[in-house]
C-alpha cells in the first residue's frame, strides 16, 4: 500500500493579521522558494482549499479566527490531509491534546525567540518529505495504519509490509517515492526485527537507508540488541506523537547530512564534476558492465594546451575561470550516461560504454573542437585555448587499462603537436 503523493510548492499562511500574514508569507517565500497563499480567515482557506487545494504543500495557522475562534480551520486542512504547523501564544496541556487530536504536525510558540525559524525548518521538512519513502513494517494492521496515519502528517510518502519477507521485496521494488527509512516491528512472526535489520543492513548502508525499531516490549537490552544489528534508533510503545515525529525527522536530516557530505567529497569543489575518489568507487563496477554485458569500454582523457602559460599570465583565477568553462563545454558534450571526471589540474577523464573505436573518436574531436572555439574573456582579455585528446577502446578491458592505453594517446596527440586526438591502438 502507498499513500498518494501530491506535487506541491505552495504554503498556506492563515492569519487575521495583515502584518503578521504577510511578513511570515515572505519569510516563506524568500528562505524555502515556495509560494505562499494568505487568508485572513476560514472562508478564505477554504477558497484556497478549493481552487488550489493540490498545490499546497503545508500550511501555517493561527488558531483564533473571526469566523473560527476554535481552531475550526485545522480540520479543514487535516481533512484534505495537509500537514499544519499552528502558531500559538500558549501550549498548556489541554490545547496540546486539542492539536494532537485535530491531526496538526506540530505547533510553535509565537513568542519564542527562534519562532519563525522553528516554522520556516518544519515547513521545510514537510516540502522535503514528499519524495522521502517511509516503510512500516509490523504484523499488526492497526500498529501499520496508525504509525502511517503519524506520518502522513508530515507528509511522508508511506509504504506497509506485514512481515520481514515482504519489506525485503518491498525495498527491493521500484516505487516513484524511494524508501529512505523504516520503521521496524520487533515482534513478528518468521522474521523477527533484529533478523530483519540485520538483512537490510547487509545490503544498504547508513547513508541509504535509515531504520528505526519498534516494540511494546522496551528493554536496555532489547534496543541495544536492535541498535547492534544495525538500528538507527529504537522506539518503545506506548510513545508520543511528538517524539516520533523528532525521532523520524531526525534521522532523515542525519542521513540528508550523511549523503550530501559522502557526495561532496566524491566532487571537484571548483568544477562541480566528480573526482578521482568517485571513479575509483565505481571503477570495478563499470569495467564489470562492460564484460557482462559484451559492450567495448570507452575511455577518453582530455588536458589542456599550455595551460600553465594561462596561469602564468592571468593568475590562478584566470585559470580557474578557464577551467570552468572547459568542464562546463564538457558536461555539454557528453552523454548523460557517460562518466565525466575531473582528475585534476588540467585534465578530465570520460568512460562511455558501448561505444566503438570510430564513434570514440567522433566525440574526441567533438570535445577537441569544442575547446578550440570556446569563447573565453576574464577581465576584459579573450582567451585563446585548446586541448590534447587521448582516446581507446577496449573489449573486455579494465577501467585502469581503457585510461592508460587513453593517456598514452593524449601524450602521443602531444607529440604530434596538440590540439589534436590520438587513438590507441591504432587502427586501419
Amino acid at each position: 500500500m502507498v499513500e498518494e503523493q501530491r506535487v506541491a510548492d505552495c504554503v498556506l499562511v492563515v492569519e487575521d493579521s495583515r502584518a503578521v500574514a504577510g511578513w511570515l508569507a515572505g519569510r516563506i517565500e524568500d528562505a524555502l522558494g515556495l509560494r505562499a497563499l494568505v487568508a485572513g480567515s476560514r472562508a478564505a482557506a477554504r477558497e484556497w482549499l478549493h481552487t488550489h487545494a493540490e498545490r499546497i504543500s503545508a500550511a501555517v495557522l493561527d488558531l483564533d479566527l473571526p469566523d473560527a475562534p476554535h481552531g475550526e480551520v485545522a480540520g479543514d486542512l487535516v481533512e484534505r490531509q495537509i500537514p499544519s504547523v499552528v502558531l500559538t501564544a500558549t501550549i498548556e496541556d489541554d490545547l496540546r491534546d486539542q492539536l494532537v487530536a485535530a491531526g496538526v504536525c506540530d505547533y510553535v510558540l509565537k513568542d519564542a525567540p527562534d519562532a519563525i525559524d522553528s516554522v520556516l525548518r518544519t515547513l521545510h521538512r514537510i516540502h522535503r518529505n514528499h519524495d522521502i519513502g517511509v516503510l512500516v513494517v509490523d504484523d499488526s494492521r492497526s500498529a501499520r495504519a496508525y504509525l502511517v496515519h503519524l506520518l502522513g502528517r508530515w507528509g511522508f510518502c508511506c509504504y506497509e509490509a506485514g512481515d520481514g519477507e515482504q519489506a525485503l521485496q518491498q525495498i527491493d521494488a521500484e516505487t516513484d517515492t524511494p524508501i529512505r527509512l523504516v520503521l521496524c516491528d520487533q515482534n513478528m512472526p518468521g522474521m523477527d526485527g533484529i533478523t530483519l535489520i540485520r538483512e537490510l543492513r547487509r545490503r544498504h548502508t547508513t547513508q541509504r537507508l535509515g531504520i528505526i525499531g519498534v516494540s511494546s516490549h522496551g528493554s536496555g537490552l532489547l534496543s541495544a540488541r536492535l541498535l547492534k544489528a544495525g538500528a538507527d534508533d529504537f522506539l518503545t510503545r506506548p510513545f508520543l506523537e511528538e517524539e516520533l515525529s523528532v525521532r523520524v525527522n531526525q534521522n532523515v536530516d542525519l542521513m540528508e547530512l550523511l549523503r550530501e557530505a559522502r557526495e561532496g567529497a566524491r566532487r571537484d569543489p571548483l568544477t562541480g564534476l566528480h573526482n578521482r575518489l568517485y571513479l575509483d568507487e565505481i571503477a570495478e563496477q563499470l569495467g564489470e558492465t562492460a564484460r557482462r554485458t559484451q559492450q567495448p569500454l570507452g575511455a577518453l582523457v582530455v588536458d589542456l594546451d599550455h595551460f600553465k602559460s594561462i596561469n602564468d599570465r592571468l593568475g590562478h583565477f584566470g585559470g580557474d575561470t578557464v577551467l570552468k568553462r572547459v568542464a562546463d563545454q564538457l558536461r555539454d558534450t557528453v552523454r548523460r550516461a557517460d562518466v565525466l571526471v575531473r582528475s585534476g589540474g588540467e585534465e578530465f577523464y570520460i568512460l562511455t560504454l558501448g561505444i566503438d573505436t570510430a564513434g570514440a573518436r567522433t566525440l574526441g574531436e567533438r570535445i577537441r573542437n569544442g575547446i578550440e572555439t570556446l569563447e573565453l574573456v576574464y577581465e576584459g582579455e579573450t582567451i585563446t585555448t585548446s586541448a590534447s585528446v587521448g582516446v581507446a577502446v577496449l573489449e573486455g578491458g579494465s577501467v585502469e587499462e581503457a585510461l592508460k592505453a587513453a593517456d598514452l594517446a593524449m601524450y602521443e596527440a602531444k607529440r604530434q603537436g596538440r590540439n589534436r586526438v590520438a587513438v590507441l591502438p591504432e587502427t586501419d
